[in-house]
Parts: C-alpha cells; structure tokens; sequence
C-alpha cells in the first residue's frame, strides 16, 4: 500500500475556506487573477521536487486550482498572494 507524503510545514490555509486572489501571478501549475474566490481543500508534497502544492476549488470551474510553493520559500508570501475572505 502506498504511503501518502504530508508536506512538512502547517498549511496557513483552513479547510472549507475561501480565498480571494490579490493579484495576478503564476505558479509552477497555475495562474491566477485577481479577484478570483477561491475555496480551499487540500496539501501535497512531493519530496523529490521540494515542492508543496496547496489545493483549491473554485464555483463553475474544473480542474482544481493549485499554488506550489518550493521548500526554499518563504511560506508567509501567502499573505501577499491571498486574503481569507470572512
């Protein structure tokens, strides 16, 4: 049976939360918009890449939305690319 890989760090995400996007930018799979809504789902890390991949869903819309981030960055940048919307 294969092992799942939990990636290392705490997510700064909630599960069932939604997200608004602050800004355009890219990922290493995605790209986003501002203004985007966007709800959050889940994590996966891939040791061998260094990367962790944070899941997202988004109303009307397939596939899945994702924002890697690489083990060398600095995980608060979320901060600058997402904002909780309450």
């Amino acid at each position: 049976m294969p092992q799942e890989i939990r990636p290392w760090r705490v997510s700064p995400f909630s599960v069932g939360r939604s997200y608004r996007v602050r800004h355009d930018f890219k990922s290493l799979r995605d790209a986003f918009t501002a203004g985007e809504v966007l709800t959050y789902e889940s994590d996966a890390y891939s040791h061998y890449h260094g990367y962790t991949g944070y899941v997202f869903s988004q109303a009307g819309a397939e596939p899945k939305r994702v924002w890697d981030i690489h083990d060398d960055d600095d995980l608060e940048s979320w901060r600058e690319l997402f904002e909780e919307i309450v």
